[in-house]
């Protein structure tokens, strides 16, 4: 049983990670410092041999995908851009701190759209058909290792939905330009739609190594429970 290796990383700094800005659907690109930090990366760590490069299509997923992959041509995927903050777009929280709309809003669980965004329920089928797009791509066309560059948002939503060890989406750490390596099998995917976090990457970062998230032995639900 052969399986599909996804490398999923988290885009480079930007100047509004920088200064605490929800930046979601704002199209900012890489800062100076979140490119030089990629290079450093690329640099002292080894990142995954892959055959293809899936990306948010927005700019700094886009250059991200660009330094750390250089040879590889880039399949942008609109589903998986960053959650739409709406009227919260470029603003931080201490800009936002005396607007009642934001106070709504958090206090509501972040649930319900913001003016000119998305709401959580939106967002999410949308990062999941975007991903069931990648895997369906890597599948029809044979492709067994890939990276996915993109957002923490979306790969926290992706991750706690899909993955296992099971995690909520806060539980999960994205650095700029660092992630995981997760592996899946057809008949996982297809009939079960699971995911497995093998490692951090890139390799020589790890907080935890594959031996406590190791590739375990699928063993699918009873067939004869089947219809």
């Amino acid at each position: 049983m052969q399986n599909y290796r996804i490398s999923m990383l988290r885009h480079g700094m930007t100047e509004g990670n920088r200064t605490g800005r929800y930046i979601g659907a704002t199209d900012s690109p890489l800062s100076p410092e979140g490119k030089e930090q990629l290079e450093d990366l690329l640099a002292l760590y080894d990142y995954p041999k892959v055959e293809k490069v899936y990306t948010s299509p927005l700019t700094r997923a886009v250059e991200t995908a660009r330094i750390l992959y250089p040879e590889h041509r880039l399949q942008p995927i609109d589903g998986l851009q960053e959650y739409h903050f709406g009227i919260f777009e470029n603003r931080s929280i201490d800009e936002l701190s005396a607007d009642p709309r934001y106070q709504a809003w958090v206090n509501g669980s972040m649930e319900e759209a913001p003016d000119g965004g998305e709401s959580r329920e939106a967002f999410a089928q949308r990062v999941t058909a975007g991903f069931c797009q990648v895997l369906s791509d890597m599948m029809e066309h044979g492709i067994f290792s890939a990276a996915l560059i993109g957002h923490a948002g979306v790969l926290s939503a992706l991750l706690s939905q899909f993955c296992v060890p099971k995690r909520s989406p806060i539980e999960w750490k994205w650095e700029s330009g660092q992630g995981y390596l997760l592996l899946t099998s057809a008949q996982m995917w297809t009939r079960d739609h699971l995911l497995e976090v093998a490692s951090s990457i890139p390799y020589g970062r790890a907080e935890w190594t594959q031996a406590e998230y190791g590739w375990f032995d699928y063993s699918p639900p009873d067939a004869s429970s089947d219809t």
